[in-house]
């Protein structure tokens, strides 16, 4: 009789486990939205006129992001970082209890009061991201369009609930983290005893969670590159509709909500490809439709000038937004595939959004000022914005695509320079090193094999979708290569490898 948690999910079950992640996670992208870009939080004698600090609580969390990662890398020199399942509940209420906090600084025009909420956001919110990246990174690579259709479904709820009836609206804006952190308990209970086959662990049995930390320190298993297009593409946007937008909300109101419809028809468009074949979700793909939705808003601008900045402003930014969830696909993707801890990759993934987000907004408002007068700022900025995403679609999109799809494990690092040539020696050294446990141990191919990705941090699921096996049948192998070796879990297993020389 197999116990529970580690028998194979019925059809039903996995419908209802999809469900479950992808509405959970939702709630969280839609809080965001809404606390800071919904004029469901505006209260009722808003002046759209007037900065009510709204935006100053929105760059303070995002400033307070940047700090967060910065410290975490600081720390986790000196310790080993673990986040445990409290963290992320005073997580989830500090984000209601700064939901509150918000609505009474627009009303009272409290700006210090709107800053503290937003550096409380800052944090909160990220690690309850981080919670559910790691649960993204749990499954196949066939569960990366959930990442996406998580944030579909967080469109339509930052569309649908600023029509409910104040002020049960902001009773749902608040109560819309502490449902995210419920989904995200209730879900990591069902799959307790995967997790501790997927990431390298110290947590003792029977405790939770343990992928949230777990994992491969090392910062340069990220896909700098990749994301570096990404997060160049995205500042193009935010720059822009920055300016648009000046130093009022007269546009706020209208633009974020149209920009979130331009997101929903993006999602749309890249998930309509895989109802009609098996094929993951295509990173370069995203990139390219994305970038066409910000081309035509910049083109548009450029021809009619101020009649089209809420249909121009409505495309980049919108582009521009969905360019953030292309930099989660891919560190889901780098986390999956390189064994990353999901703390350390997410933190570092969205720090540097945040840093973008807000370089941008502060760079889009004082272009104006730092431009001389006789010069057509508005023609400038979006001429320049072209040809910047032009040249970056013609250099990049080759390094992108090669990047962004599945590598052999043992393919060689392009000879283009002494630190390729030093990391392909550090990959044959690392090679030789793991035949010869392999031999010295008894292991099968078929167990040398599994034992390979293992020793590289891979998770189950992946290693299963790359050796077109089922979970199980690559479970069974991890069974069998820990009583050969004699370890019990594998952060012993990839310490055996460390010390071996």
């Amino acid at each position: 009789m197999q116990s529970k948690g580690t028998h194979a999910p019925t059809q039903w079950e996995g419908a209802l486990e999809t469900l479950r992640v992808g509405v959970g996670s939702s709630f969280l992208w839609a809080w965001g939205f809404l606390c800071y870009l919904s004029p469901a939080m505006f209260p009722s004698q808003f002046d759209s006129s007037t900065n009510v600090g709204l935006e100053n609580g929105f760059f303070a969390s995002q400033g307070v992001v940047v700090l967060f990662a910065i410290t975490l890398l600081i720390a986790s020199r000196l310790r080993t970082i673990r986040v445990h399942r409290g963290v992320l509940l005073a997580a989830a209420l500090a984000t209601c209890a700064s939901s509150v906090g918000v609505s009474l600084a627009l009303n009272a025009n409290l700006q210090g009061l709107m800053i503290v909420c937003g550096a409380i956001d800052g944090i909160s919110v990220t690690l309850l991201s981080c919670a559910w990246g790691a649960r993204f990174s749990l499954g196949t690579k066939r569960t990366r369009p959930l990442v996406v259709i998580s944030f579909l479904l967080a469109y339509l709820e930052y569309l649908v609930v600023p029509l409910i009836p104040s002020p049960i609206d902001d009773i749902i804006i608040v109560l819309l983290p502490i449902g995210s952190w419920l989904l995200w308990r209730i879900d990591a209970g069902a799959r307790h005893a995967q997790t501790f086959d997927v990431f390298p662990t110290t947590t003792q049995a029977g405790k939770m969670p343990g992928e949230v930390s777990a994992g491969a320190w090392e910062t340069r298993l990220l896909p700098w590159r990749q994301i570096a297009i990404l997060i160049a593409a995205s500042f193009v946007g935010n720059l822009v509709s920055s300016f648009l937008m000046g130093t009022s909300y007269e546009l706020a109101t209208t633009l974020f909500s149209m920009a979130t419809i331009i997101c929903a028809l993006i999602a749309t468009m890249s998930l309509v490809p895989l109802a009609y074949s098996d094929d993951t979700l295509s990173v370069p793909s995203l990139y390219r439709l994305t970038l066409s939705f910000t081309a035509v808003g910049l083109v548009g601008i450029l021809v009619f000038g101020e009649s089209a900045f809420g249909v121009g402003g409505m495309f980049t930014n919108g582009a521009a937004f969905f360019l953030q969830v292309i930099v989660y696909v891919v560190i889901t993707q780098s986390v999956q595939e390189e064994g990353l801890s999901p703390l350390l990759a997410f933190v570092v993934g969205q720090a540097l959004i945040s840093g973008v987000v807000l370089c941008g907004h502060l760079m889009g408002k004082q272009l104006p000022a730092m431009l001389p007068g006789d010069i057509p700022t508005l023609s400038v900025i979006c001429g320049a914005s072209m040809l910047l995403l032009f040249f970056m679609l013609i250099a990049q999109t080759e390094t992108l695509a090669s990047t962004a799809h599945e590598a052999p494990e043992n393919t060689p690092a392009v000879p283009a320079a002494e630190p390729a040539q030093e990391e392909a020696n550090a990959k044959d050294a690392l090679e030789e090193r793991m035949t010869r446990i392999c031999e010295a141990n008894g292991l099968t191919k078929r167990e040398a094999e599994v034992y390979r990705y293992l020793a590289r941090g891979r998770s189950l699921p992946y290693i299963a979708d790359a050796l077109f096996v089922t979970t199980g049948t690559v479970k069974t192998h991890t069974t069998h290569i820990y009583r050969k070796l004699g370890v019990s879990s594998k952060q012993e297993l990839m310490d055996m490898l460390e010390e071996t020389r």
